[in-house]
């Protein structure tokens, strides 16, 4: 009987999809600083911080071999910080 082969998080592609998150949750995260709007700072805190923990995953992958966060928490976080933006998203745009 065959086994399936096992699927592990890629450190590489954390790292780019959290760079990817990162130049705009900054450019988001400074305009709301700077009084564009609170739906601003909200989307920036969001890209920013869930940019930071795949950040964070992708050092720990690199230096164990393993995730340093069950998938579980880590989709939970994702669906946390995808909550965020999006009321960030709606406040940004229903002025």
């Amino acid at each position: 009987m065959q086994q399936t082969p096992q699927r592990r998080p890629s450190a590489t592609a954390n790292f780019a999809i959290g760079a990817l998150l990162a130049i705009p949750g900054l450019i988001n995260l400074i305009e709301g600083l700077m009084g564009l709007g609170i739906g601003r700072l909200l989307c920036g805190i969001a890209a920013l911080g869930y940019g930071l923990l795949l950040v964070r995953e992708a050092l720990h992958i690199k230096k164990t071999g393993l995730p340093g966060l069950p998938q579980k928490r880590m989709i939970l976080i994702g669906f946390g910080f995808l909550s965020v933006y999006m009321v960030g998203l709606f406040l940004k745009h229903a002025g």
